[in-house]
C-alpha cells in the first residue's frame, strides 16, 4: 500500500457496512503514513426520530479508528514501507451539537 497517497483496502472477509480499513500517507489527525481500521455508526430513520442533533440517514454518529499493521479481517500486512505501527487511537462522537474527540 505505500505507493499511494490513500488506499482503501479491500478484502472479501470486510463486513459491507461499517468498517473501513485505509492507508494515507498524510495520515488521519496529524499521524504520517498511516494504516487505521475505521469502525463507524451511521443514523438510521430511528436514530433521527430520537436524537435532534442529526438530520439525514446515513450520518455519522460516531467512529473509532485504531492505527492498524494488519488487517484483522485477512492478515495482510498493509504498510510495507517498515514504519512502526504505535496502536495510537481515537474515538470521535458526531451524536451532539458538536464533534467530541478522545
Amino acid at each position: 500500500m505505500d505507493e499511494e497517497d490513500f488506499k482503501i483496502h479491500q478484502c472479501s472477509s470486510l463486513p459491507k457496512t461499517g468498517v473501513q480499513v485505509i492507508y494515507s500517507r498524510n495520515g488521519i489527525e496529524g499521524r504520517n503514513s498511516a494504516c487505521d481500521l475505521i469502525i463507524r455508526r451511521e443514523s438510521t430513520e430511528e436514530d433521527l426520530a430520537n436524537n435532534h442533533y442529526l438530520e439525514d440517514v446515513g450520518e455519522t454518529i460516531w467512529e473509532t479508528v485504531l492505527e492498524i499493521s494488519h488487517c484483522p479481517y485477512c492478515g495482510e500486512l498493509l504498510d510495507k514501507s517498515g514504519s512502526i505501527c504505535e496502536g495510537k487511537f481515537l474515538h470521535r462522537d458526531c451524536s451532539g451539537w458538536s464533534v467530541k474527540v478522545s
